[in-house]
């Protein structure tokens, strides 16, 4: 972990209003899914806006944690304060001893972003129900399990900002996707309850819908099903990166009153009839 300190803030609580907008200068924020590329460029986007970064995998593994490390070098490199963290984001008491340290070493969580993504495609017909479980617990329990632990610590604070990063399969039927819409369409209902749930509280739930996207597994390095999706999708290209980051940094700047809402970056898939 870096020693490099990060501008003085008082411990919990809502910070004073940015002296420019999108300025996460002060926040801490907590990244799941940070051994995906999506994922460790979300954790460098909120690090370029002035956040310190805690980042996670999603299963703890030993691979998982190489790629979560090497992201935190990157946050690292932009004299940010950095937290690699190994843990199993389907275990509750795991998050739950993950989301304690971040506070533990920082004494605030301001941020939570939930991009952890395992896809899954499979028939219907053909699809076993420990395949069902583990997809739900991968692409949805692991969402509700880190928006728990994380969401108690803001609402003691008062302040907090989460967003869920999620594909357009939880809004649109994907034939041969049936779990992992199923997951996906969870973790959307759950931002709009839980936004819902606490309106008055000082935290905002929020959740960007991403399309296909060209760091995606499985479909944005198999060259012949890019073209083919890039054939059909109405923007005739993939999601990049910097087009997610974007909008997860604009989310988790200080918009109290912007909550329970759905940002697509899709290139127009979902507004197309």
């Amino acid at each position: 972990m870096s020693d490099q300190p990060s501008p003085p803030a008082a411990a919990g609580g809502a910070l004073p209003p940015p002296e420019r907008p999108f300025d996460l200068r002060g926040r801490v924020a907590l990244v799941t899914g940070a051994a995906r590329p999506l994922g460790g460029a979300i954790a460098l986007a909120l690090a370029e806006a002035g956040a310190d970064v805690a980042l996670a995998g999603l299963t703890g593994s030993a691979d998982e944690h190489f790629q979560v490390n090497s992201a935190a070098n990157q946050v690292w490199s932009l004299g940010r304060r950095h937290l690699a963290l190994q843990v199993d984001l389907t275990d509750p008491v795991a998050v739950e001893a993950a989301v304690q340290r971040v506070e533990d070493e920082w004494r605030r969580l301001d941020l939570l972003v939930n991009a952890q993504d395992l896809l899954f495609a499979m028939p219907f017909g053909e699809t076993s129900l420990e395949e069902w479980n583990a997809t739900l617990a991968a692409n949805l329990t692991s969402v509700a399990l880190t928006c728990q632990a994380a969401g108690r610590v803001m609402l003691r604070a008062g302040y907090g900002r989460i967003v869920n990063v999620a594909s357009v399969a939880g809004d649109r039927g994907v034939m041969n996707m049936t779990a992992y819409a199923a997951a996906k369409s969870g973790v959307l209902a759950l931002t709009r309850a839980l936004a819902t749930e606490w309106a008055r509280t000082g935290v905002t739930v929020n959740m960007v819908q991403v399309g296909w996207y060209e760091d995606q597994a499985g479909i944005g390095d198999d060259p012949e099903h890019r073209k083919t999706l890039t054939k059909i999708l109405p923007a005739r290209a993939l999601v990049t990166n910097d087009e997610v980051t974007g909008a997860v940094v604009m989310l988790a700047a200080d918009s109290g009153y912007f909550t329970g809402q759905v940002v697509a970056v899709d290139g127009a898939a979902t507004a197309r009839i």
